[in-house]
């Protein structure tokens, strides 16, 4: 018989997956702050700027695992990662 995998185990793999989230949205907020110290020429600029897609695209995968595996831990990642945002900025 199938059985179902116990809702701890993708709460905590949830966790996991937002918090590799909020890590990665916090450095691509402060790596696009920082970009107005990239000055020169324009392969530094675009260098920067893919790592800055990378840094999101990566973030938006691991959100998107977290809203798959759980939405109330999503949506607490969501809420600390706000927070901790604010705080930084």
């Amino acid at each position: 018989m199938f059985r179902h995998p116990a809702p701890a185990r993708h709460d905590a793999v949830a966790l996991q997956a937002g918090v590799l989230g909020s890590v990665l949205g916090v450095v691509l907020f402060k790596a696009i702050a920082l970009s107005a110290l990239a000055s020169g020429s324009l392969m530094v600029i675009g260098l920067w700027l893919l790592a800055c897609v990378l840094l999101g695209a990566w973030a938006l995968a691991a959100y998107l695992a977290c809203l798959a595996l759980s939405r109330r831990v999503f949506v607490l990642m969501l809420v600390l990662c706000t927070v901790l945002m604010i705080c930084l900025a």
